[in-house]
């Protein structure tokens, strides 16, 4: 490939522009300031540009990098610095992906949780109770036994295991932003558990089961919300049965019946960028930690491990805390009873008999005993440390 093309104004925008901004340049012929500026930062990435005076006219030069930059975005990390550990995530990823740390190429989003450090063992086996209502007693029991909560508290936890399912969607998000910087290659795929053992799931195969879940959600009125903290709920108990029995019939592209028990999607993560690219990713995203990162590697990783923790902590904390006011201020204004018949049959169709006597007497009475005496941001702490990354 040529190291060093000469462009003019036109080709250099249709060489680097956006479709927007070639369209512009089409119908009037100018490229404003602000658009070249852009047009130049795009370049960048590949090419070192400069400007040429040729007459009235610009000539834009352009040498081939011998490696590709990064090209800040700041819509991509938007909001991102509120996340108090999303810096330290996005080294953790970064560092363990180019010291080839990880034991394969493709996972769940929750199995790299745990790879990376993210969550432990344990935390990700919390994850997993919410399909299962005997791993979910597991952990009761556990919580129970360690004196963090009574048998009329254990929604905390339900609580909690949310909180904890965050990590997913950050850690996605830490993903398509180093795809997106030309960090790491980054694939969807869909797999599935049937009476013959793991398969990959054909993309439109995938659309035909999406399809029948979001009908069979909006025929019992549940939204995923509901499928993870109203499990004993009668229409969302409704709906699983009647999913569980569409999944088991879901067909080929033959007619052949697959009998999926179970499905979920895997993430391919490939690190493309070389050591040197890792560090500018770090210059650009992380400059406080950089000077560590070249300095000492090895105590760079384990600091920021424990620097991942507590800033982890501070958010989950900040959020319970959030959470508790939101409580109390609930409680002041609260009148529990049922004004018709009408509505105690409707709320008898949401929740079983003992929600029901719950929500009668004052709804989820262990908790409520929590946020009146002032417990609750000390449990939800005293959860987080039984629960807690092993650095």
């Amino acid at each position: 490939m040529e190291q060093k093309i000469r462009l003019t104004t036109e080709e250099f925008v249709m060489k680097f522009g956006t479709k927007v901004q070639k369209a512009r340049f089409k119908s009037n012929g100018k490229l404003g300031s602000r658009t070249r500026e852009s047009i130049i930062k795009t370049a960048d990435q590949e090419y070192v540009v400069e400007i040429v005076k040729q007459g009235r006219s610009n000539i834009y030069v352009c040498t081939k990098r011998d490696e590709k930059n990064i090209k800040k975005d700041g819509r991509v990390r938007s909001g991102r610095e509120q996340v108090e550990h999303r810096i330290p995530m996005d080294i953790i990823v970064a560092t363990h992906l180019e010291y080839d740390m990880t034991k394969q190429a493709s996972m769940s989003l929750g199995k790299w949780a745990v790879e990376f450090g993210l969550i432990t063992e344990l935390e990700s086996d919390l994850l997993h109770s919410r399909h299962s209502s005997t791993l979910r007693q597991k952990h009761i029991d556990l919580t129970i036994e360690n004196g963090l909560l009574e048998e009329d508290q254990t929604k905390l936890l339900d609580e909690f295991t949310l909180r904890c399912l965050e990590i997913y969607r950050q850690l996605a998000k830490t993903l398509e932003h180093m795809k997106k910087c030309g960090i790491i290659l980054f694939y969807e795929n869909w797999m599935a558990c049937g009476k013959d053992g793991m398969f990959d799931i054909k993309p439109e195969i995938m659309k035909k089961i999406q399809k029948t879940r979001r009908d069979l959600m909006k025929k019992h009125d549940v939204v995923e919300f509901n499928l993870t903290a109203h499990r004993n709920a009668k229409k969302v108990i409704n709906f699983q049965r009647e999913w569980n029995q569409a999944l088991s019939e879901v067909t080929d592209e033959f007619g052949n019946v697959l009998n999926i028990k179970y499905y979920w999607k895997e993430y391919a993560v490939i690190l493309k960028a070389t050591s040197k690219a890792v560090q500018r990713y770090l210059e650009l995203y992380c400059a406080d930690a950089i000077e560590a990162y070249v300095n000492n590697k090895d105590l760079f990783i384990n600091q920021n491990e424990a620097n991942y923790v507590l800033k982890r902590k501070a958010n989950f904390m900040k959020k319970a805390e959030k959470r508790h006011k939101q409580k109390l201020k609930e409680y002041k204004e609260m009148k529990v009873g049922f004004t018709i018949a009408e509505e105690e049959e409707l709320i008898r169709y949401f929740y079983t008999q003992q929600e029901l006597e719950d929500i009668i007497v004052g709804y989820d009475l262990g908790v409520k005993r929590l946020h009146l005496k002032n417990l609750y941001i000390e449990r939800m702490g005293q959860l987080f440390d039984l629960y807690k990354l092993k650095v």
